[in-house]
């Protein structure tokens, strides 16, 4: 096999390893649309580049520069054909096209957690980050010959969604992309060992040598991921994810876990598309929430929830859901709700449910979380599943909750970390201190939060000062945020005045559309804080402004008791002296008019402390970002050279003696090529090393080092068993040095930033006139 062909299939095996890979960008974009435009691209640029690879070998230089082409003319014909001649070559205005489309893009990834909406926006990132694997890994693996480094790119695609998604990713994606870096490193192992062999019988050498090359990639990389799948087994604190459980011992409970809900929450209040979520049918003239997740621990900065185990016992096979935690008798109305989703549900699915849920009609394996009533299965069967629901219709008389005595399902929901700031204590009995009932101070509490208190709604909140408590900062300074920072805050006031207190994430109930059925947005996500009374059980309360979650809504039980005083006192909350001092001087007790722009200082910090969320912090950073990747690509080949350099100086003092010298000899021929003084095939070691000493124009000691590594070259080549002096390493160190010292600094610095010998460019001998001549036969 020739070094053209040779080249041009590791170009096609590293371009299947990358495409290979992209499976695994699948948990950041919801739909299956984006990744054709990738593969085109990457096919693309993997054929122009074998294809010259092919050519002679001048045609290499051009590889990089007529990929990129490639990649931008298959994005145009891709995104905006339109704009572009003949519907795919480039224009100005098509690169308008291309550059609005990647920057609106960026700003979609930037507001939305993912998995961000797929589109065309989303689609011509996602190719252009595959066209930069895909030339990162042609260099490493062809021009470099380093093909292992390829899995950096690889690495990254893995690396993405495992720091943003909990879920990580999938198990077959995984398999997809191992594999195709496992064929990658058996190509080059079926490559190398199809090269020149000096003895007979060399063609089933060579195959024999590249079978044996991939089977041993292959082993090693199976034994490797084997242990990685085996070990957590073995420990069980380190095993997690579906493979995990699936390998686990039967019958044992195993722990549910699901990506952060305040995340998912997030991402629904910043998406601009308000997607429909779900739509539905009730007999309820007043319908519930819909909650799906219940976070019940706080660790001092978040709200999390806690470890769900799944027992046998746990399915629910058709039958009514566990007994509802706290609610004793009562004549409760039975209502209906026929649910459809409009998304695809995740391998671990948590269902939007209305509290109390009591009996639900699906089909698949589903369990039910006794302490919280939440539904959520492991294997999901239908991925847009509609099912019937039965739950009660909770309209407690505020008469039965207005009693004071003690009462908890469990003490962790009344759990307070210690590194809670102390004023949020003096501020809950503050704005409690006339409330003498469970239910009084729970609707103080409300009452404070979306009037009392001056908050304000809003989805970008002033940004958090360096080292600020989130908590302290929203209560005492900023008093802006959304409906997470409100019933956060609400719960852990009501743990702090002995009332057991939790957050639910779900949708609020939604609007009802022109047919009678309900439907429900991204923009009706929400999070309310759940309180416990006594025989009552769980009840849902609203601090959240109502001018800022439109179909949020008021429970009647919460909205009949007394309010709370309007503020709490000066040494309470500081930040309020203003307000309260403006307060009391109204004589109706009402705060001032303008109490809306001035009780918060810190309110207008969204558009005073910077670049606007998603705008990627302006022009600057666009260019300093260009700048970075500049300097990257002018001293990649640089960094490539030394790589190798490092790696020959390595093997040549510890590897056997032919490859010991094969090693140096090859450095020696690559840094010839670097600073121009020529090489050629068709030289014997010995008579280039005799063309060298002269065109350099070496001393003594120099000219000795070059001859004492030419000769073990030739004693590697053709002696029955190569011998190689302790040498060989200083001998190629004092050359180098010798050699780079004999050419301009001009040469020498086109030699470490351009190397030839990246690409092997052909170089003619330099002219000399004391030169000999070229000789196959050696001196």
């Amino acid at each position: 096999m020739t070094s053209r062909l040779r080249s041009a299939v590791l170009a096609l095996a590293s371009a299947g390893a990358v495409l290979c890979g992209l499976p695994l960008l699948a948990p950041l974009v919801s739909g299956g649309d984006w990744w054709a435009a990738s593969a085109a691209v990457l096919a693309g640029m993997a054929l122009v580049g074998a294809g010259l690879r092919l050519l002679p070998r001048g045609a290499a230089l051009l590889v990089p520069p007529a990929q990129l082409l490639t990649a931008l003319v298959l994005a145009t014909a891709v995104f905006a054909p339109q704009t572009a001649a003949a519907g795919l070559l480039p224009t100005p205005a098509s690169l308008d096209e291309l550059g609005r489309l990647l920057s609106e893009g960026r700003r979609e990834i930037a507001a939305n957690p993912p998995p961000v909406a797929d589109g065309a926006a989303i689609a011509l990132v996602i190719a252009a980050g595959a066209a930069a694997a895909g030339l990162v890994g042609d260099v490493l693996s062809v021009t470099a010959r380093t093909p292992a480094l390829t899995g950096v790119p690889l690495f990254a695609m893995l690396l993405i969604p495992l720091a943003v998604d909990d879920q990580g990713v999938g198990t077959g994606a995984f398999a997809l992309a191992a594999c195709g870096y496992l064929a990658l490193l058996a190509v080059d192992g079926w490559v190398r060992g199809s090269g020149w062999a000096p003895h007979a019988g060399a063609a089933a050498s060579r195959a024999l040598g590249a079978l044996r090359h991939g089977l041993l990639s292959a082993g090693v990389a199976a034994a490797a991921l084997a242990l990685a799948l085996l070990v957590p087994v073995a420990l069980p604190n380190l095993a997690s994810g579906s493979v995990y459980q699936m390998a686990g011992p039967p019958g044992l409970d195993r722990t549910v876990t699901t990506s952060h809900p305040l995340v998912s929450l997030r991402h629904d209040l910043g998406s601009r598309s308000d997607a429909v979520v779900l739509e539905y049918t009730t007999d309820a003239s007043s319908p519930a929430y819909l909650r799906t997740f219940v976070l019940d621990a706080f660790d001092g900065t978040d709200w999390t929830m806690s470890p769900v185990r799944l027992d046998d016992g746990d399915v629910l096979d058709g039958e009514a859901l566990p007994p509802v935690p706290g609610l004793i008798g009562g004549d409760h109305e039975r209502v209906g709700y026929d649910i459809t989703l409009m998304r695809d549900l995740q391998e671990t699915a948590f269902l939007p449910l209305p509290y109390p849920t009591r009996e639900l009609d699906l089909d698949g394996e589903w369990y039910a979380d006794p302490d919280s009533l939440m539904v959520f299965g492991t294997s999901v069967q239908d991925p847009t599943p509609e099912y019937r629901v039965t739950g009660l219709d909770l309209r407690p008389d505020p008469a039965r909750l207005t009693g004071s005595g003690a009462g908890s399902p469990d003490e962790r929901f009344l759990v307070v970390p210690s590194g809670v700031d102390d004023r949020v204590a003096r501020l809950a009995r503050s704005i409690t201190e006339d409330a003498d009932d469970r239910l009084a101070r729970a609707v103080a509490l409300q009452d404070w939060f979306t009037g009392e208190g001056g908050f304000r709604y809003d989805l970008s909140p002033p940004a958090l000062p360096e080292g600020a408590d989130p908590l302290a900062h929203f209560l005492f300074d900023s008093r802006v945020g959304y409906c997470e920072q409100f019933a956060a805050s609400m719960a852990l006031m009501a743990r702090q005045l002995g009332i057991p207190a939790r957050v639910a994430v779900g949708y609020t109930s939604g609007t009802r559309t022109a047919d009678g059925r309900w439907q429900v947005r991204e923009s009706d996500a929400h999070a309310w804080p759940e309180l416990y009374f006594p025989g009552q059980g769980w009840l849902r309360f609203e601090p959240t402004p109502g001018d800022g979650q439109g179909t949020a809504s008021v429970p009647e039980y919460a909205s009949g008791a007394p309010s709370a005083p309007s503020e709490p006192e000066a040494e309470e909350s500081p930040s309020a002296a203003p307000e309260e001092s403006e307060a009391a001087e109204e004589e109706d007790g009402a705060a001032s008019p303008d109490r809306e722009d001035t009780a918060a200082p810190g309110r207008e910090a969204p558009d005073s402390g910077g670049a606007a969320p998603g705008d990627g912090g302006g022009p600057w950073v666009a260019v300093a970002l260009a700048a970075a990747a500049a300097a990257v690509l002018v001293l990649l080949p640089a960094l490539l050279r030394a790589v190798r350099r490092r790696a020959r100086a390595v093997r040549a003092g510890a590897a056997a003696p032919a490859a010991a010298a094969e090693a140096a000899w090859a450095e020696v021929r690559d840094l010839c090529l670097d600073l121009g003084l020529g090489w050629s095939e068709a030289e014997s070691p010995r008579a280039a090393a005799l063309r060298v000493a002269a065109a350099a124009a070496l001393d003594e000691g120099s000219a000795e080092a070059l001859d004492r590594l030419a000769r073990a070259e030739e004693t590697a080549r053709y002696a029955p068993e190569p011998a190689v002096g302790p040498s060989l390493p200083a001998d190629l160190r004092a050359l180098s040095v010798a050699l780079r010292r004999s050419v301009p600094p001009a040469a020498r610095a086109r030699a470490a930033l351009l190397p030839r010998s990246l690409l092997r460019l052909p170089a003619r001998p330099a002219a000399s006139p004391g030169s000999p001549r070229l000789s196959p036969e050696g001196g």
